[in-house]
C-alpha cells in the first residue's frame, strides 16, 4: 500500500480513536452522581460586561452562602434548565427569559434610568419551582436589583448552613419595583484617606451609590485604573482641586489674583486632569467662611463673578465639561440671589447650610445666632437653594460622619498612588475611628427621621435632578460599611429608612 495512504488510514483511525474515547467520556459524565440530591437553583444571565459582571459576582457571592453545591451561571441563550429553581438577572434587552415574562404579564421593567424589578414567584415552566427575577432598566438597575435581591435574602432567618438552604428554598413571594429618588448618590472625600480604592468603592456600589468627589492637592498616580474600576461598578468620578480655596492673602475683590487663578485652573485642568477620562471637575475657591462680604460686595456675588470667568473660560474650550462649582453657605446666606447669573451649565455643590444633615455632628440645633439653627429654618433655606436657579441641578454634602483630623493628620501632598495600603493598617486605623463611629451611628439612629424629613422636602421641592453626597473620609469605609451610611445609602434611594436596614446591609458589605 502506497506510504501516503497508509498515513492517510493511520490520521483516520487516531481521529476514529479520538472520537471513540470523547464518546466514553461524555457517558461516564452523564452517568456521573451529583452528590448533592436535592433541590437546586441555577441562574440565567443577560450579560457578563461592565457594570452586570459585577453585579452577577455579587449576586453569585452571595447566593453561594446559602446553598452548599456550586450554583450554575448559564447565559441566558443556553437551554433552559426546568428542574431547578432560577434566578434571572439583566434587562429585557438582553435576557430573552425576562423579555418574554414582561410579554406575558408576569413582570414589568420601570423605564427610569437605574430603576429595577425584583420578584419571586411561581415558575411558569414549571409547577414544583419558582423563579426569581432581576430586572434592570439598564446595567447599573441590574446591579441594584441585585444588592436589593441579597438585602433579602441576608435577612432570611439562619443560624446553620442547613437553615439558610432551606430559608432560601422557600424564599416567599414578592414583588417590588423601584427607581432612585435622588439621581446621584454617593459620597465625598480626600484622596489620601482612601486606603482601599477598590472595596470603597465595592461598598458604595452595595449601597446604590453612583458618584464619587475625591479631593486630592495632585492626581494620584494611579488616577486611570481607580476611574476605570469606578465605571465598572457604575460610579461617576469626579476629582476636586481648589480655584484659590487655601491660598493665602487672596483677595477675590483682585482682578490680577482672579487672571492668576484663571491660568492656573487652565493649565491645571488641561494637563493634569483632561487625559483622565474623569467624569467631571469640582472646585472650591473662598466661600468657606463666616464673613458675607468683602471690600462692600457680597462673597455670593464675588463668588458668581471667579465662577463665571473661570469656568466660562473652561467651557468655552470644553463645552461638554461637568464643572461643580463647592460653595460654603455660611459666607452666602441670605444673599444667594446674587448667584442668579451663574452659567447655567455649572451646577453648584452646597456646603454647610443648616442642621442636620449638613453639620460635621448630626445635631438639630445650633446655639450660633446668624446661622439656621433648627430643622424648621433649615428645610425652608434649602427649597430656596433648591429653586432659585429654575430647572438647575441642586447638589448637596451631607455631613454627620467621619473628616479629616485637620489638627494632627491633615497634610497636602505630592504625587501618590491612592488606596493600595495594607489590609493589616486598615484593621488598625478602623480600631482607631471606632470610637467615632460609635458615636455617630448612636446620633443617626436616634435623628434620622429628621435628615429623612428634610429629604422628602427638599425632593418635593423641585423636579431637576438631585445630588447627595455624604462626607465620609478617614473612616474605613472600605473596611466596613457602618449602620449610619447604609441608613445614607437607602434614604437617598428610597426615600425612607428601613427598621432593619442596617443588619441587612452590613452584612452583605463586611
Amino acid at each position: 500500500m502506497h506510504a501516503r495512504t497508509l498515513a492517510a488510514l493511520g490520521c483516520f483511525s487516531s481521529f476514529i480513536l479520538l472520537a471513540t474515547l470523547s464518546v466514553a467520556q461524555q457517558s461516564v459524565v452523564e452517568k456521573y452522581k451529583l452528590r448533592y440530591g436535592g433541590l437546586r437553583w441555577s441562574v440565567s444571565f443577560g450579560s457578563y460586561e461592565g457594570v452586570e459582571r459585577f453585579a452577577l459576582d455579587e449576586l453569585q457571592r452571595v447566593v453561594q452562602r446559602f446553598v452548599p453545591y456550586v450554583v450554575e451561571i448559564r447565559h441566558a441563550a443556553e437551554p433552559l434548565d426546568r428542574e431547578k429553581n432560577l434566578i434571572l438577572v439583566g434587562t429585557r434587552q438582553n435576557n430573552p427569559l425576562i423579555a418574554g415574562l414582561v410579554d406575558k404579564g408576569l413582570v414589568s421593567v420601570p423605564s427610569a434610568p437605574q430603576g429595577y424589578t425584583v420578584a419571586c414567584f411561581p415558575s411558569p415552566w414549571s409547577a414544583a419551582n419558582k423563579v426569581a427575577v432581576i430586572a434592570g432598566a439598564d446595567p447599573s438597575g441590574v446591579l441594584y436589583g441585585v444588592q436589593e435581591f441579597n438585602k433579602r435574602l441576608a435577612a432570611l432567618p439562619a443560624e446553620t448552613s442547613d437553615d439558610r438552604r432551606k430559608a432560601f428554598d422557600r424564599l416567599p413571594e414578592f414583588k417590588i419595583t423601584e427607581s432612585p429618588v435622588i439621581e446621584n448618590r454617593g459620597l465625598w472625600s480626600w484622596g489620601y484617606v482612601i486606603y482601599d480604592y477598590k472595596r470603597y468603592l465595592d461598598n458604595m456600589a452595595r449601597l446604590k451609590m453612583n458618584q464619587l468627589i475625591i479631593w486630592n492637592d495632585q492626581p494620584p498616580l494611579n488616577s486611570r485604573q481607580l476611574i476605570d474600576y469606578a465605571h465598572s461598578r457604575g460610579i461617576k468620578v469626579i476629582f476636586g482641586f481648589h480655584w484659590g480655596w487655601g491660598i493665602e492673602n487672596l483677595d477675590p475683590v483682585n482682578k490680577e489674583h482672579l487672571g492668576q487663578i484663571k491660568s492656573q485652573v487652565i493649565q491645571k485642568y488641561e494637563r493634569d486632569y483632561r487625559p483622565l477620562g474623569l467624569d467631571g471637575i469640582y472646585f472650591q475657591s473662598f466661600t468657606e467662611t463666616r464673613e458675607t462680604k468683602a471690600s462692600g460686595r457680597t462673597l455670593a456675588s464675588l463668588a458668581c463673578e471667579w465662577i463665571n470667568e473661570i469656568g466660562g473660560a473652561l467651557l468655552q474650550r470644553y463645552p461638554d465639561l461637568r464643572i461643580e462649582a463647592g460653595i460654603h453657605a455660611t459666607s452666602i446666606m441670605d444673599n444667594y440671589p446674587d448667584l442668579k447669573p451663574l452659567n447655567p451649565k455649572i451646577q453648584i455643590m452646597w456646603e454647610d447650610a443648616g442642621v442636620m444633615p449638613w453639620p460635621y455632628d448630626p445635631v438639630l440645633e445650633f446655639p450660633r445666632p446668624r446661622e439656621l439653627g433648627n430643622l424648621q429654618e433649615t428645610v425652608a433655606y434649602a427649597q430656596k437653594l433648591a429653586t432659585f436657579r429654575p430647572g438647575s441641578e441642586f447638589l448637596m454634602i451631607a455631613k454627620g460622619w467621619t473628616a479629616l483630623r485637620w489638627a494632627t493628620e491633615f497634610e497636602h501632598h505630592g504625587p501618590f498612588i491612592l488606596g493600595e495600603r495594607d489590609r493589616d493598617f486598615l484593621k488598625g486605623r478602623l480600631a482607631e475611628r471606632s470610637p467615632r463611629w460609635d458615636y455617630v451611628n448612636a446620633g443617626w439612629m436616634e435623628r434620622y427621621p429628621h435628615a429623612l424629613r428634610f429629604l422628602r422636602e427638599l425632593r418635593g421641592a423641585s423636579t431637576a435632578p438631585m445630588t447627595v453626597l455624604g462626607l465620609v473620609e478617614d473612616g474605613l469605609f472600605e473596611a466596613k460599611i457602618q449602620p449610619s451610611v447604609a441608613l445614607l445609602g437607602e434614604m437617598i434611594w428610597t426615600g425612607y429608612a428601613l427598621d432593619s436596614c442596617s443588619p441587612n446591609i452590613l452584612w452583605i458589605g463586611v
